[in-house]
């Protein structure tokens, strides 16, 4: 390999510029995009130059025959904030998203830490397999975000890896007592738990880590026959979130002015350079924008909007019929003739 994980290149056809995340197998790289940080693709090395104008500069430099050698910068690790509350929170949870190589097949999965409450923490995680670390993430995780820890690869799930991870409330009179969790990943545990994960609705393998953050027998006689007393005399209501329960931040008017309701899946649309894209990687690149669209949507409190996949065999159409109904905020939607796109779009209509 030419190009270190962290290095800074452009592409040679198109003169986008990014930093490679990762090695992939067949020559390939994964990049992470700078006109879009929360897009990876895959690309070959010999389409790829260092970009020299954006190389980081590193303290710990080596001197090798009069001439600095700078090591390359680590990617920063990527951070991703709710655009919206959940009503019913699950807690902090560990989710592993596959990443498609060139031919579709699942080679690795990027980790990644899922705090889907109000609360802030600090953590302290570890992946290995018996003396070896895999990953180890030791940082702050705010309320309602989603922090990347790094990458899994398919081979290390047959040896049984385990997930250590030491978390501490952040309260408003100090710290709070830490809580501990050890879950050993089974393969086929592994691939049972295929969920759409929140905040970041991609569907991906993961396991709930900490559903609460009371410590063991920490609870009171008192509150324990407070509660058993609620069950019994108190009559059940309809379950959902009140009516007046609010479940998006306020928007801002200017940007819900300026928001277009449509969104072209065309793979020429999205990204360039996308010759050489297996078609598995051209799927995952379109679902993917359409997870911040339909985000962004949501958060600015859109009615309708078209999502445009053209006609073609209907994979594009499908898939993006199976993610909608993964949405709970998707009232409805559906693929009629439409004046301006025929066939060739879904309209979505949101609660």
């Amino acid at each position: 390999m030419l190009f270190a994980i962290g290095t800074k290149v452009r592409f040679r056809f198109t003169g986008e510029t990014g930093m490679i995340t990762a090695q992939l197998d067949d020559g390939m790289l994964q990049v992470r995009l700078d006109s879009d940080p929360d897009l990876e693709i895959p690309a070959f090395e010999e389409d790829l130059v260092r970009d020299e104008m954006h190389e980081p500069r590193s303290a710990g430099a080596k001197f090798i025959q009069g001439k600095k050698e700078v090591a390359p910068a680590p990617p920063p690790r990527r951070q991703i904030k709710g655009q919206y509350v959940i009503l019913k929170p699950k807690g902090i949870l560990i989710a592993f998203e596959p990443m498609p190589g060139r031919d579709g097949s699942v080679s690795r999965y990027k980790a990644w830490l899922i705090n889907d409450t109000a609360f802030e923490f600090l953590f302290d995680i570890r992946i290995g397999i018996g003396s070896e670390t895999l990953l180890k993430v030791e940082d702050k995780l705010a309320g309602t975000t989603v922090l990347e820890l790094g990458d899994l690869l398919y081979d290390d799930l047959s040896d049984l890896p385990e997930i250590e991870i030491i978390i501490r409330r952040i309260a408003t009179d100090g710290l709070e007592a830490p809580l501990t969790r050890r879950q050993k990943i089974k393969p086929k545990q592994f691939f049972k738990n295929l969920h759409t994960a929140p905040i970041l609705n991609i569907l991906a393998h993961q396991f709930l880590l900490f559903g609460s953050f009371e410590p063991e027998g920490s609870q009171t006689k008192q509150e324990t026959d407070l509660r058993d007393y609620t069950r019994q005399h108190v009559r059940h209501r309809s379950s959902g979130p009140p009516r007046n329960a609010v479940r998006y931040k306020a928007f801002d008017v200017e940007e819900f002015a300026h928001f277009e309701p449509e969104i072209d899946l065309h793979i020429e649309k999205l990204v360039s350079g996308t010759a050489r894209l297996d078609p598995g990687m051209i799927l995952y690149i379109q679902i993917q924008h359409l997870h911040r669209f339909l985000e962004k949507a949501i958060r600015l409190g859109v009615p309708r909007v078209f999502i445009i996949h053209g006609i073609g065999e209907g994979k594009l159409r499908n898939a993006i019929s199976q993610e909608l109904q993964s949405w709970p905020q998707v009232h409805k939607f559906k693929n009629e003739y439409h004046a301006k796109y025929g066939y060739g779009a879904t309209e979505v209509l949101f609660h």
